[in-house]
């Protein structure tokens, strides 16, 4: 296809955009494909790295070619006010940085994240473009569970990966991200499938459920009743779906304790543990988090020592043996992630970055309120699923993690764009 200027034309008078750019039907398709190459390429090298590099050179292609009509769409500059509140922040991390360089690379790679964002911002504007995302990733996820269910019948998946020691389902992962990242997608699919086949929407549900609980990450499962909670409370839902739902969790639950009985005796085996032992209240829940205290408290003197800046974009790890105060701290020899988005991005951007953060979560809220009700409806899926993620007391992956933050931005760019009207009518 030779790519000319018509395809990118303003749009007839009376639409919001005057100038507005449209994706040809098939770089739209592509850059669908490369979304969701994003979730299907995670458990292998490079991860989402890849497909996001090549989204972030049609970013600039579209750049190139429409001017500046691109930064006039709506979405785009709602992306720009959402990135431009993180990336100054980083910038400003970098007057107490002790690595500048480490901080710089932060830096590079989050800037190519702006690029990236661009094509699908465009391209999830159209609706049939998010229901074959959604399509798509259900086969993911539908793969992603039979793999599973090979590793637990026969003790390796299909790429030969064995289940841990403790009998721990990862599936086509050698860590525990496969649950973190079935979750993030499991909104969006039950409410695509759900009007349509209603069953397929529940088994995900389930499915999903019991694939997240085999992993034996207890966070995974928060998070999964949190998920279910935050849907029921947009519903007005009977006390009989209420307790069908809350349901859920618990024969998740007992499914995977009575197909993995070697890791329910793990589990218990360690609760325990904690409930035995003679220590004190702050090493007993310190000890029940898995020592996510102690990252949590360094975090905390980071912050303390650079309040307004912080210690450096990418630092965390880095300096953690400097700000560590405990002689029992496991994570001094062996650095590690705070497990929690707020503590470690204010240990690295100080209250600057705290700020922009919160000022993110004020211009989302506004946003899907000031939008029709049916824009609300067709953006809650991916709402709902930011919400989880950014919930205050939970503990998942920092923001900035390579692997991560691709996931959040396909995300975010979901929500803004179905915070549009429907651009299908003006798609080639």
């Amino acid at each position: 296809m030779m790519f000319t200027r018509t395809m990118f034309k303003a749009r007839p008078s009376g639409w919001a955009d005057s100038t507005a750019v449209r994706m040809p039907s098939g770089l739209a398709w592509a850059c669908t494909l490369l979304a969701v190459m994003m979730i299907a390429w995670s458990p292998f090298s490079g991860g989402a790295r890849l497909p996001t590099a090549v989204l972030a050179m049609v970013g600039v292609f579209l750049c190139f070619r429409s001017g500046v009509a691109i930064f006039r769409q709506s979405v785009v500059r709602r992306w720009s006010a959402v990135f431009m509140l993180l990336w100054l922040p980083m910038w400003l991390s970098c007057l107490q940085a002790e690595h500048p360089q480490a901080s710089l690379v932060a830096i590079a790679w989050f800037s190519l994240l702006y690029f990236a964002a661009l094509p699908l911002l465009l391209t999830f504007q159209v609706t049939r473009y998010r229901q074959l995302f959604a399509q798509w990733v259900t086969g993911i996820m539908l793969l992603w569970m039979l793999d599973s269910s090979i590793q637990y019948l026969f003790g390796v998946d299909l790429l030969g990966i064995a289940k841990t020691p403790e009998g721990r389902i990862t599936g086509m992962f050698h860590d525990l991200h496969q649950g973190i990242l079935m979750l993030p997608m499991l909104p969006l699919l039950f409410y695509h499938w759900l009007p349509k086949r209603p069953r397929l929407a529940w088994a995900l549900v389930l499915g999903v459920g019991v694939v997240v609980t085999l992993s034996g990450a207890r966070g995974y499962l928060y998070i999964f009743l949190l998920m279910l909670l935050l849907a029921l409370s947009q519903q007005r839902a009977s006390w009989k779906v209420w307790a069908a739902v809350l349901c859920m969790p618990l024969l998740a639950v007992a499914l995977a304790g009575a197909l993995s009985p070697q890791l329910a005796k793990y589990k218990l085996q360690h609760t325990q543990a904690i409930a035995d032992t003679q220590q004190s209240t702050f090493d007993r829940v310190n000890h029940a988090l898995s020592y996510r205290l102690n990252l949590w408290e360094t975090g905390l003197h980071m912050w303390q020592a650079h309040p307004l800046t912080g210690v450096g974009s990418n630092h965390f790890k880095r300096v953690y043996a400097e700000y560590a105060t405990r002689s029992d701290d496991p994570f001094v020899a062996h650095p590690t992630h705070t497990h929690n988005i707020y503590v470690e991005w204010v240990a690295e951007t100080g209250l600057m970055g705290g700020i922009g953060l919160i000022a993110i979560m004020g211009l989302c809220v506004a946003w899907f309120r000031q939008a029709a009700r049916p824009l609300q409806q067709q953006a809650w899926p991916y709402a709902l699923t930011l919400m989880v993620i950014y919930f205050p007391l939970n503990t998942t992956q920092p923001m900035l993690v390579p692997w991560w933050f691709p996931v959040l931005m396909l995300l975010a760019c979901l929500m803004i764009a179905s915070l549009q009207r429907d651009q299908d009518a003006q798609a080639s």
